[in-house]
């Protein structure tokens, strides 16, 4: 499974609340259909299979694939000097 840092939540929550969609809005974490590589979008929903990790009043949506590259890991966020996610 994978975990949220306290900075991630953060940031998420900050990032959902800028954008103005509607609940439950959340960052998808995917996969790139061409190169397979990780992205990442702000979606309204999850998808249909995704796990759903909240943490903080944040939700963190999570594709298949995705989950299964990142088993046991937490997604962590810097606030300065940019905001950025990576993961630890």
């Amino acid at each position: 499974m994978v975990n949220l840092s306290n900075d991630a939540a953060g940031l998420i929550r900050s990032l959902v609340s800028d954008s103005d969609l509607p609940e439950p809005a959340g960052l998808r974490l995917g996969t790139d259909d061409d190169t397979q590589a990780l992205a990442m979008n702000l979606v309204t929903e999850p998808g249909q299979d995704d796990l759903v990790v909240e943490h903080q009043a944040a939700s963190l949506f999570v594709s298949p694939l995705a989950a299964s590259r990142l088993q046991d890991q937490t997604l962590q966020a810097q606030v300065e000097p940019r905001p950025a996610f990576f993961v630890d």
